[in-house]
């Protein structure tokens, strides 16, 4: 069962080995938010790459997850950099260093986000696409004088175009097709939460004034939407549209990835379903079912841990559920901000940086990346919860 799934996510697997715990705790630093805050950007403006991206393919496993170069290495890069340049951008603290470094990014994203499909079975790409998407659109957004906003809308569009050829045919996208089948579109099966992050690109790229196509808009959100449950959890992709019940399908394995879904659905105006509702899509994210999110973290092969959860998924997920606590209720947001705060600083290591999962040289800065995009909206007084009252 898990194997199958390690199959979706990535072919390869690592040697079964413990996940090395740090050598201090790094969970409940005595740092203030602002100050957790500076050390992310602190940590992200020395680890910039000469041209301007992050990570990179050194690797000190023997065994890593399947990304064959030149293709999936290139998307991973590609990826990696346009979600610091999400977080750096948005960061009010970030200054001049920050802003630098989000400049030589940029040139590097405008460059390189031609990202070619390595193969009928790895389209990584997808990926570099959709989060290039939501960096540009929001550089337009937040700065629509800026000098290089025209080549962006029009780097925008062509990304769109790209999208529209790698969405597969049942609507969504997904990045590794079980079977490899040498169609020009993808033939296999997409994945809810890829195709929910590309929905994120695509609002943002329809914000700063870039065209969608109805068609393929519509055929994706209807993807999402058939992949929502009763219960309120997504499918993982339409492959396991016949095993609803499988681990990974449960509230307990889809929780990084629900508020995503929820709110992707919401950016193109679909309500969630009477008697599910986003707010507790947080509580079972950051609450009920928090142990088995955290239980994943760093473990080494793909879905090896209960309700076949990965450790990628962490940071990910509690990123995009940081976008839909923003717009909650004050009452919502004082009762889960603190657990969102802890939950992020599971990841942090002493030296500033966060990390969920080991991914050649990609983990630290796409982990440090998501965890200051949460950091950028805890709340400046949020205090941690007192040790052993959440009962995870």
């Amino acid at each position: 069962m898990i194997a199958a799934l390690a199959l979706a996510f990535a072919p390869l697997l690592a040697p079964q080995e413990a996940a090395a715990a740090p050598e201090n705790d790094p969970r409940r630093p005595d740092l203030s938010v602002d100050e957790l805050v500076d050390e992310a950007v602190r940590w992200l403006v020395e680890h910039q790459n000469e041209d301007g991206s992050w990570g990179s393919h050194h690797s000190p496993r023997p065994i890593e997850v399947l990304a064959s170069v030149p293709g999936s290495q290139e998307a991973f890069r590609v990826a990696t950099t346009a979600l610091c340049v999400s977080a750096l951008q948005e960061c009010p603290r970030a200054g001049d260093a920050g802003a630098k470094a989000v400049e030589r990014a940029t040139t590097f994203l405008l460059e390189h986000w031609n990202v070619k499909r390595q193969s009928g079975l790895e389209h990584y790409n997808v990926w570099a696409f959709g989060y290039s998407l939501q960096a540009l659109g929001e550089r337009v957004i937040q700065q629509p004088e800026y000098a290089r906003a025209g080549e962006i809308k029009q780097v925008c569009a062509r990304l769109i175009e790209k999208l529209d050829t790698y969405q597969t045919l049942d609507g969504g996208w997904g990045y590794l097709s079980i079977q490899e089948v040498p169609t020009f579109k993808p033939s296999n099966t997409s994945m809810s939460f890829t195709t929910a992050t590309i929905l994120v690109g695509l609002d943002r790229a329809r914000k700063a004034g870039v065209e969608l196509p109805q068609k393929m808009l519509d055929r994706a959100v209807d993807h999402v939407l058939r992949s929502r449950l009763p219960d309120g959890a997504f499918l993982y992709g339409e492959y396991l549209e016949y095993r609803p019940r499988h681990g990974i399908n449960q509230l307990k394995g889809s929780a990084c990835r629900n508020p995503l879904c929820h709110y992707a659905l919401e950016l193109f105006d679909v309500a969630p379903p009477k008697g599910t509702t986003v707010v507790s899509s947080l509580d079972d994210l950051l609450i009920r079912h928090a142990s088995f999110q955290r239980a994943a973290v760093r473990r080494p092969i793909p879905h090896e841990s209960w309700y076949a959860v990965s450790g990628y998924f962490y940071l990910y997920g509690h990123a995009y559920a940081s976008y839909v606590l923003q717009q909650q209720s004050p009452d919502v947001q004082a009762r889960l901000w603190p657990e969102m705060l802890e939950a992020v600083l599971w990841c942090r290591q002493p030296d500033g940086s966060y990390w969920d999962y080991p991914l050649y040289s990609y983990h630290k800065p796409y982990g440090t990346g998501f965890a200051l995009q949460v950091l950028n909206r805890v709340p400046r007084d949020t205090q941690l919860p007192p040790q052993g009252d959440t009962g995870k």
